[in-house]
């Protein structure tokens, strides 16, 4: 399975921005292993709960930071975290019970989701960010 990759055109130029999404793709890739690998359950649950953690820590810093600067798209980007969120709880439900999982369905996902959210919702917030620094 192809791991995801960090490319340039995901930097959004905000610091606190970037090393999240730089830990998501570790995180993402860390499932991708567990889930290609032969390994026990508990190393593809680990994963996957590593993956929610870091998920929900990354989303409240980026929705703070909405607030904090009263950001216009709020509730659109908020919206889009609560499903990626609810969708990532869900299969890791699925798989608490026992359920298997199409592992290059999940991996087309989850990298197709975090690219589009980064290169369209998050380097808007990171535009609006920047414009909040230099009007302060």
């Amino acid at each position: 399975m192809k791991q995801f990759s960090w490319t340039d055109d995901l930097r959004t130029g905000n610091p606190l921005i970037d090393g999240d999404h730089r830990k998501l793709v570790t995180l993402i890739n860390a499932l991708f292993k567990a889930m290609e690998s032969a390994q026990a359950n508990d190393a593809l649950h680990k994963a996957m709960n590593d993956l929610i953690a870091g998920t929900k820590e990354h989303f409240g810093r980026e929705e703070a930071e909405m607030e904090r600067i009263r950001y216009v798209a709020s509730l659109a980007h908020e919206s889009e975290h609560a499903k990626l969120t609810r969708q990532i709880v869900e299969l890791k439900a699925m798989l608490d019970s026992g359920g298997r999982i199409n592992t290059p369905a999940v991996a087309d996902f989850l990298s197709e989701w975090l690219r589009a959210h980064i290169v369209t919702a998050d380097m808007k917030l990171a535009a609006a960010l920047k414009q909040e620094a230099r009007a302060a």
